[in-house]
C-alpha cells in the first residue's frame, strides 16, 4: 500500500512542476499585455516577468515546506564570484565561435556604421532579465522537484525538452531550437546542479545573449554586422553550427573541471566525479 501512496506522491509533484511550468507562461503573457503601453515594452515586460516568476517560485517552495536555498536560490560568499565566472565564460564562449565562424568559413564581422550606444544600455538590462527569468522558470524549482523524484539525469532530460518547446513557440528553427535551445539547457541545467544554485548559469546565460548580439548574430543589430559573402551561405551555416557545439562542449568541460559540486544546502552532494 505504502508503494502505491508513493508513486501516487510521485505523480502529484510532477504534475505541480508542470502546473508551475504553465503558471509561468501565463505570468510572461500577462506580463507582456501589461506592459504593451510603455516606453520600453520588452524590456519593461521582462522585468515584470521575472519579478512574477520570483514570487511563483517562492509560493510553490513555500507550499512545499521547503526553501529557496534548496531550489537553486542560496546565496553565499561565492555567489557574485560564479556569476562573474559565468559571464566571462559566456563570453569566452562566443568568441571561440566567431573565431572558428571567421576562419572557417566566409563570413566576416565588421563594426556598425549605425550602431547606437542606446541600444546597448538598454539591451544589457534586456539580456539580463530574459537570464534571469529564464533561469528562474527551468533550472529553480522545476529542475530540483524533478531531481528529488527521478534523479539528476532525468530532471535534466525534462526540463531540456521542456526548454526546446518553448524556443520552438517562440519562432525558433527545429535545428536552433534542438542543437542550439538544448545544448543551452544542458549547460545551464549542469551548471546549476553542478554548483547548488543559479549564480553561474545566470552569468552565462546574461554574457552568452548580450555577446551574441554584440557581434551581429541577432539580427546584425548590435556592434559587428556579421557579412556571409554571397554563394557561400550554404557553407557558412554547419561550419556556425559547428562553431556552437565546439564552444558548448568547452563550457562545459570548464564548468566540469573548474567548479566542484557544491552542496545544494541540506541536500546531499552533487555526484558527477
Amino acid at each position: 500500500m505504502w508503494i502505491i501512496l508513493f508513486k501516487m506522491k510521485k505523480v502529484f509533484d510532477c504534475l505541480k512542476v508542470f502546473a508551475f511550468y504553465l503558471l509561468t507562461l501565463v505570468v510572461f503573457i500577462g506580463s507582456s499585455v501589461i506592459a504593451k503601453q510603455s516606453i520600453l515594452p520588452d524590456l519593461f515586460s521582462l522585468i515584470l516577468a521575472t519579478i512574477f516568476t520570483f514570487i511563483l517560485v517562492y509560493w510553490f517552495v513555500r507550499n512545499d515546506k521547503s526553501s529557496l536555498s534548496k531550489n537553486g536560490l542560496c546565496y553565499d560568499k561565492k555567489s557574485f564570484l560564479r556569476f562573474v565566472s559565468g559571464f566571462g565564460l559566456g563570453m569566452m564562449m562566443v568568441l571561440i565561435m566567431v573565431i572558428i565562424v571567421n576562419n572557417f568559413s566566409d563570413v566576416s564581422f565588421v563594426p556598425s556604421q549605425l550602431f547606437d550606444p542606446a541600444i546597448l544600455a538598454v539591451n544589457i538590462p534586456l539580456f539580463l532579465f530574459v537570464a534571469c527569468r529564464e533561469e528562474l522558470v527551468f533550472r529553480t524549482y522545476m529542475l530540483w522537484k524533478l531531481k528529488v523524484n527521478m534523479g539528476a539525469v532525468t530532471a535534466m532530460i525534462v526540463v531540456t525538452a521542456i526548454f526546446i518547446v518553448e524556443h520552438l513557440f517562440g519562432g525558433y528553427s527545429v535545428v536552433n531550437a534542438l542543437i542550439g535551445s538544448g545544448l543551452g539547457a544542458i549547460l545551464f541545467g549542469f551548471a546549476t546542479l553542478r554548483t547548488g544554485n543559479i549564480a553561474l548559469s545566470t552569468g552565462l546565460h546574461f554574457a552568452w545573449n548580450l555577446t551574441h548580439w554584440l557581434f551581429g548574430f541577432k539580427g546584425n543589430t548590435g556592434f559587428f554586422i556579421e557579412t556571409v559573402h554571397k554563394g557561400t551561405e550554404r557553407q557558412a551555416e554547419p561550419i556556425a553550427l559547428i562553431g556552437y557545439i565546439v564552444s558548448m562542449i568547452i563550457g562545459l568541460c570548464i564548468v566540469y573541471l573548474f567548479f566542484k559540486p557544491q552542496k545544494n544546502n541540506d541536500t546531499h552532494k552533487m555526484n558527477y566525479r
